[in-house]
């Protein structure tokens, strides 16, 4: 995932440029607030105002100047559309509520009141803020769904996100509705008019995109404890990137494809040649993490007497010592059930020099039919925070009063001949065909295993079936492996979806083992898709894959435009940088930002998007187990990893890999079960409409492409409109403040579709 740590020390640089900029940047926020918006009401209880669904307003805006009679909106068929209502009130009022009406439009078609979804406007409070640009103080962000009646507090903005969600087959022309804001006596009825555009958004996305969902976290924040719980949980998140026109960069962290290899008996470590016992193999078990345990296992459950004796034997050798190391096996019944009390374990410590070892078992706990075999390199403990190294060789166990091993491959001496590959598609599938067929997301991650893998911190070589990359062994099985996946992807119509995305942001120094492992991809499977993450974009490593994602500040046009028709597809990504005054993910930063930036994609020639998390809620690095952060208190993202120890406090800025929140608002405090979707933020609200604005630039682009030459000045106008001028932007850092620019050549270019589509549009 991309997450840059002290690597944008160059955005300090030429200070005295940035500050001017900024506070350029600062004045044009504070004539926004006064401009945005228009008054519908006035009297002794409150001020009622609206705003286009385009802003961020704060609890002390001020009522715009500007005045209207009604609630004005626009959208074609199939298109979200939300505004902000804004009630501020000149004395307390309880028991607030809101109601809103269908709308009725042209030959009395109904866009029922169930497709208006009602939120609060929720403020998280910035304490630190992100860059120069940013500022401390309550910022709106969270979108809590409006549940029933409410307390305002006098002379405080009381916020509402609407949103109206326009049926496919609704008639094109003006709609009008009601909404009624009440509290006891008091009430305030208030129209609202919804023009439909004569065409329609296209069901599929034309933006592809990346955005990362940790489950862990939402078993978590959710208090889940079933994998049924969990999945019902994740498909509500799935649903609501569905909604907002974005893909999960992998979809399939609860349904893998499954991989075993025949021939092969252990799982975990590595089998090497240069220290052996015996023969031409021993077993390698590292462990150099912490907060895992890792193991290397005898997965074939083997058949046991209960009542009979039995022995484990091994010879072992340690890389330093001294090093205590786990031997544990594990027992199960009947039905496979694991028993935890038939558990045997010991600790030995491995020599230097290799040294054979003995366990005896006089009995196994009854009720056993069948166990198996654990070695872990280091003193097992809960957390898996100790680490070690060992060898192991020629492993027998059988009855004592026989000398039959009952272990295949105990020695480690397979016959690769015999080596056999089978991929298991069943969990893949089943949830491919309901997020790739029926939600239509347009890319994903595909997670494979023994890949090769690491970032511009660390580079890890893969490891398949125990053999490590550059062995014949690891080159056979790998070949057998993808070549199976990239048939089946073929065959089922998703070849092209997928993208491989195992090595982050490479520095220069990385290149040779990019290239190395992105041309081990090309030998095994040649149609399947090589991706990448860039921050230093250059000649050197822009052949060796089909998809190249750079960080926003670093995307160079003049080359997207040059290696785009020659087959490259080119993404752009943001994160903790670039910070101001680039378009950034903030939640202290302009609202208009992640808006622009499809715009910015569509001018630059980009086909996709990344943020490398949308639930990044805690950063363990900082908060402990037992009580992890609060996004709801706490919006500041913080380093995680790449070396950070663990209590160090380091900020990525507020908001970056996060713009879902959890329905828990209250942490490790609050252990109620969520059997619910995320809640959303104003800033993955806006980058819908922005998801959805790219939609009318791509229909705008068939049509111009398409045009019968009777229009064909409508296409040259088209074509102009296409060109988006400096107005909108003139680079990833110059470009309007201003979302009403927008917005109002998103009208443009709306009327010029109508001109194109009309009711034609219908089978877009």
């Amino acid at each position: 995932m991309p997450q840059l740590k002290e690597k944008f020390s160059w955005l300090r640089k030429g200070k005295g440029i940035g500050c001017f900029v900024l506070a350029m940047m600062s004045v044009t926020s504070s004539n926004l607030a006064q401009e945005m918006g228009y008054l519908l009401a006035d009297d002794a209880f409150a001020s009622v105002w609206w705003s286009e669904g385009a802003y961020k307003i704060k609890r002390d805006d001020p009522i715009p100047k500007n005045k209207s009679t009604a609630v004005e909106i626009a959208a074609a068929r199939r298109e979200d559309e939300p505004f902000l209502l804004v009630l501020r009130p000149k004395k307390r009022l309880e028991d607030v509520r809101i109601e809103v009406s269908s709308l009725l439009g042209p030959n009395g078609f109904e866009i029922s009141s169930s497709r208006v979804s009602i939120f609060h406007v929720g403020y998280v409070r910035v304490v630190m803020p992100t860059d120069e640009l940013g500022a401390p103080g309550f910022w709106p962000d969270p979108l809590p769904p409006y549940e029933g009646p409410f307390s305002a507090c006098a002379s405080e903005n009381h916020s509402f996100w609407i949103t109206v969600r326009v049926p496919a087959e609704a008639e094109a022309g003006e709609y009008r509705g009601k909404l009624i804001l009440s509290s006891g006596e008091w009430q305030k009825e208030l129209s609202v008019r919804l023009r439909v555009w004569d065409f329609i958004l296209p069901r599929e996305t034309h933006l592809r995109s990346s955005f990362g969902i940790h489950i862990g976290d939402i078993r978590r924040y959710h208090n889940l404890e079933t994998r049924q719980e969990l999945e019902e949980v994740v498909d509500l998140y799935y649903q609501n990137l569905r909604d907002h026109r974005v893909a999960p960069t992998s979809p399939f962290d609860l349904y893998p494809i499954k991989l075993k290899i025949k021939g092969i008996s252990w799982t975990g470590g590595e089998f090497v040649r240069d220290t052996v016992h015996g023969g031409r193999r021993a077993l390698k078990i590292s462990d150099k993490v912490v907060f895992s345990n890792i193991e290397a296992v005898y997965a074939d459950p083997i058949a046991i007497q209960p009542d009979q004796g039995y022995k484990l034997s091994w010879f072992v050798r340690a890389e330093t010592a001294p090093n205590p190391y786990t031997v544990l096996i594990q027992g199960y019944n009947a039905e496979g059930e694991f028993l935890p009390p038939g558990n045997i374990l010991k600790i030995f410590d491995a020599p230097l020099e290799w040294k054979q070892e003995t366990l005896e078992i006089p009995r196994f706990f009854p009720g056993l039919r069948t166990v198996t075999l654990h070695f872990f390199p280091a003193f097992r403990d809960e957390r898996g925070t100790t680490q070690g190294t060992i060898y192991l060789d020629d492993v027998f166990f059988g009855l004592s009063s026989d000398q039959t091993n009952l272990l295949r491959g105990g020695d480690f001496e397979m016959d690769e001949n015999s080596f056999a590959v089978e991929v298991d598609f069943t969990d893949f599938d089943r949830a491919a065909r309901r997020y790739l067929d029926e939600f239509g997301f347009n890319a994903f991650n595909l997670r494979l295993e023994g890949l090769p893998g690491g970032s511009f911190y660390h580079q890890e070589e893969g490891i398949l079936g125990g053999f490590r990359q550059g062995t014949p062994e690891y080159d056979k099985l790998l070949s057998l492996y993808l070549k199976q996946v990239e048939d089946h992807l073929a065959e089922h119509g998703w070849l092209g979806k997928e993208y491989i995305y195992w090595f982050d942001e490479p520095d220069p120094e990385d290149y040779p083992f990019v290239r190395q492992g992105m041309e081990l991809i090309r030998r095994a499977a040649p149609r399947l898709t090589r991706f990448i993450t860039e921050h230093r974009p250059g000649p050197d490593i822009m052949d060796v894959s089909e998809m190249s994602c750079t960080i926003f500040n670093r995307v160079n046009p003049e080359a997207v435009a040059e290696l785009s028709p020659k087959g490259r597809e080119f993404w752009s990504y943001l994160c903790t940088g670039p910070k101001a005054p680039w378009v950034t993910l903030f939640i202290d930063h302009p609202s208009i930002n992640l808006r622009i930036w499809c715009w910015m994609s569509y001018k630059f020639g980009l086909k996709g998007i990344l943020v490398w998390r949308a639930n990044y809620w805690n950063s363990p690095t900082v908060f402990p187990p037992e009580c992890p952060q609060n996004p709801w208190e706490d919006p500041m993202s913080y380093t995680v990893g790449y070396g950070t120890p663990y209590g160090q406090v380091l900020h990525w800025g507020n908001g970056d890999g996060r713009f879902l929140y959890p329905p828990n608002r209250n942490g490790w405090r609050d252990k109620t079960k969520y059997l619910q979707g995320p809640v959303n933020s104003i800033r993955w609200e806006i980058l819908r409409e922005g998801m959805e604005d790219y939609e009318y630039l791509w229909l705008l682009e068939e049509a111009v492409k398409n045009a019968p030459r009777e229009k064909g000045e409508l296409a040259e106008l088209g074509k102009k409109l296409l060109r988006l001028p400096e107005t909108i932007l003139k680079s990833g850092q110059d470009y309007t403040k201003n979302p009403k620019t927008l917005l109002d050549y998103r009208k443009r270019l709306a009327e010029i579709l109508e001109k194109f589509y009309g009711r034609a549009g219908e089978g877009s």
